[in-house]
């Protein structure tokens, strides 16, 4: 399995209470605790250089699958993490807090989430 596409499940799989981690499938997945959406690391062990790919089980049915760019998933689900976290909260801590997650993702994966502009188009 991909180690980009594993670490990128993995955090997303950190983002409490809007996700949790499962096991399902032989891998680790993070589970939406919201609709039950399962997402799973993708094998780009084809590829010439891993992207950071993930399959999404909607509502956690295989036959409902997609593959996606993990970055954009990931970005969602900051934007949803922040936004929970962040009710009743100012402007700068909402930036703050997702900067502090932006800063995490990349530690763990060595991507970048989208740029602030391209991550509020998600609101």
């Amino acid at each position: 399995m991909s180690r980009l596409s594993q670490s990128i499940v993995d955090f997303i799989a950190q983002l409490p209470p809007l996700y949790t981690c499962q096991h399902a499938d032989g891998h680790e997945c993070a589970l939406s605790l919201l609709d039950g959406t399962l997402i799973l690391p993708v094998d780009e062990s084809h590829a010439a250089e891993e992207e950071g790919w993930v399959a999404v089980f909607w509502q956690g049915d295989s036959r409902r699958r997609s593959e996606v760019i993990g970055t954009q998933l990931a970005s969602l689900a900051v934007w949803r993490h922040v936004e929970l976290h962040g009710v009743g909260r100012s402007a700068t801590y909402l930036a703050v807090h997702r900067q502090r997650l932006a800063d995490q993702f990349q530690r763990d994966t060595g991507l970048s989430l989208p740029s602030e502009a391209t991550f509020a188009t998600h609101a």
